[in-house]
């Protein structure tokens, strides 16, 4: 997947937000991992960042918030983020299929 900008703070917040997706049903699916893990690595997001997001999931614990006002600015991107990682592992969760929903709304794009 293109990164959806040659930022990578910009590419950092869209990775918090696919977090937040996949987490929206309370579990990380492996397939889910990979494609965020691997995202994360081609958009440049540094090592540090990804593994601190990963540990906060694998603690249990709840993601830091991406900044919707940095998201706004390229809303399209991001929700073309979201919609691919809610079809990476197969099965379209209905409640990450109804956080990318309220995501549209936030963004302004609903």
């Amino acid at each position: 997947m293109k990164a959806p900008s040659h930022d990578p703070v910009f590419n950092t917040e869209v990775i918090k937000l696919l977090l937040q997706v996949a987490w929206a049903n309370d579990s990380l699916e492996p397939a889910e991992r990979a494609f965020v893990v691997k995202v994360g690595q081609d958009w440049q997001v540094p090592q540090a960042v990804m593994d601190e997001l990963l540990k906060h999931l694998d603690l249990g614990k709840p993601l830091p918030q991406p900044n919707l006002y940095l998201l706004r600015q390229r809303a399209d991107v991001v929700l073309e983020a979201a919609q691919a990682l809610l079809r990476v592992d197969g099965v379209v969760d209905s409640q990450e299929e109804d956080f990318v929903k309220m995501v549209e709304q936030l963004l302004g794009r609903a």
